[in-house]
């Protein structure tokens, strides 16, 4: 009975050393965010950016849509974006940093207020965006292991500080980086879900960029491939207010 006795309490004592291990095998969000920093490329190669140039090509395969994009991208949060499609024009959308914009020969220029505008000031967070510090986050929760695009990956849910947005992001269990997320995203059509795919990753400057994005945007699809990133490459006019929405600010 002793040796009885004895064995049960080895094996209790087993079985619940192995759940606290299976416990923590499971990262924090902070741990899978620190590894995914270190995936692209680790936190020195990033802070030696202080701006990017991107180029690539934008589909709308249900339209037949296919645009040339420049996107510039400085710290600490300055953002613009230029779009060209034949036939319609530009379309135009960035932050100085205070002031966002958004002007298209469709519906015109316009100033970005409210949710629109923190959203804006938020994508445009240089760092923030890339090392994900905890002082811009208000919740940062591992929802556990979840199957994404085929990929096993940690399902993180992530609350921003300052505008309340929420985001679920997927981060690949095998590689650290990221591979999807979905959100709700505001427009001056109103708040639609928006799932991206990201993948196809590639290195420039010491930093790895996910260089194909697929987003669903309702029922419509974007097709975004970038064909080059220039480490420090934008000009600081990249950020000027274009001409169109000068007159909408008021002094």
């Amino acid at each position: 009975m002793k040796a009885l006795r004895s064995f049960a309490v080895a094996a209790a004592t087993l079985v619940l050393s192995s759940a606290s291990l299976s416990a923590q095998a499971t990262p924090s969000a902070a741990e899978v965010l620190a590894k995914y920093v270190t995936a692209i490329g680790g936190k020195d190669a990033i802070m030696k950016i202080t701006s990017l140039k991107q180029t690539s090509t934008m589909q709308v395969p249900a339209m037949g849509l296919t645009a040339d994009v420049e996107a510039y991208q400085a710290a600490p949060n300055k953002m613009a974006t230029k779009s060209t499609i034949p036939g319609v024009g530009e379309m135009l959308q960035g932050t100085d940093g205070v002031i966002a914009w958004d002007a298209n020969p469709m519906q015109g220029p316009r100033l970005l207020s409210d949710k629109e505008l923190a959203q804006t000031l938020e994508g445009a967070d240089f760092y923030g965006n890339m090392l994900y510090p905890a002082d811009r986050f208000s919740k940062m929760e591992n929802l556990g292991v979840a199957d994404f695009n085929g990929e096993k990956s940690y399902k993180l849910k992530l609350v921003r500080k300052d505008s309340g947005r929420e985001t679920t992001q997927y981060f690949s269990v095998a590689t650290g980086l990221i591979v999807g997320a979905e959100t709700v995203q505001e427009s001056q059509m109103g708040t639609m879900q928006v799932s991206s795919t990201l993948s196809d990753y590639k290195e420039f400057g010491g930093v790895k960029f996910p260089t194909k994005t697929e987003v669903n945007m309702g029922a419509n699809k974007l097709l975004l491939t970038i064909t080059n990133v220039v480490i420090n490459g934008a000009p600081a006019t990249a950020f000027d207010i274009p001409d169109a929405v000068k007159p909408l600010i008021k002094k």
